[in-house]
């Protein structure tokens, strides 16, 4: 993926499922890198195309909080759709002549402009996101299949060869697919698109 980015290097990423911890380790061959995007994303990868999590920064305070511990951060994210929540956790490595622990306090600052960060893990601090816990599904959906999901209808067979030209750019139209079909919010935001197309399509609801 071409687009600019704050990288970190990961030592071990895990989400929580069914109440326990599922684990997945970098290794040299497949490792496991933290980014934050310039278009307020962040992005966890392995290897070269895995993608592990994905979302964007869009109203995060309202919905999501952060604390570090040493070198490793929990983020908790909580759902605008059943008010469930979702954990994933992080630890950082050694590298570019920083310590772990160096590593996570930059990541830390940098994640604070787009969520709010505690000193510490408590009750109290994350009270309001002690609503029932939203569990991942092993492996999630693949990319393919999001796609198929999302896509639903054939623009040329709806409007015409006329529409299927476009004047916007289109070098990074791959990249961006595959970073919103990633993210958890994205299948959400279509419906709430589809939902307001529909509104539009009727003449009395245009003056609305």
């Amino acid at each position: 993926m071409s687009l600019s980015a704050r990288s970190w290097q990961l030592e071990r990423f895990a989400f929580l499922s069914s109440g326990t911890w599922d684990h997945i380790t970098s290794t040299p061959v497949d490792p496991i890198t933290l980014s934050i995007l310039e278009g307020h994303k962040l992005l966890i990868t392995q290897g070269s195309s895995k993608i592990l999590e994905s979302f964007t920064f869009w109203e995060t305070y309202s919905w999501m909080k952060g604390v570090r511990k040493g070198s490793a951060i929990l983020i908790m994210m909580r759902s605008p759709v059943n008010d469930g929540v979702r954990k994933i956790r992080f630890k950082f490595q050694d590298g570019d002549g920083l310590s772990a622990e160096k590593q996570a306090v930059e990541c830390a600052a940098c994640l604070a402009a787009y969520m709010r960060f505690e000193k510490e893990y408590t009750k109290e601090a994350f009270s309001d996101f002690a609503s029932q816990q939203q569990h991942r599904q092993d492996g999630g959906v693949a990319l393919p299949e999001m796609a198929r999901i999302v896509a639903g209808r054939d623009i040329r067979e709806c409007l015409g060869e006329l529409y299927t030209k476009t004047h916007l750019p289109t070098d990074q139209i791959r990249t961006m697919l595959t970073l919103c079909l990633a993210d958890p919010d994205f299948p959400g935001f279509v419906v709430a698109v589809e939902k307001v197309l529909s509104r539009m399509g009727n003449v009395s609801s245009l003056n609305e």
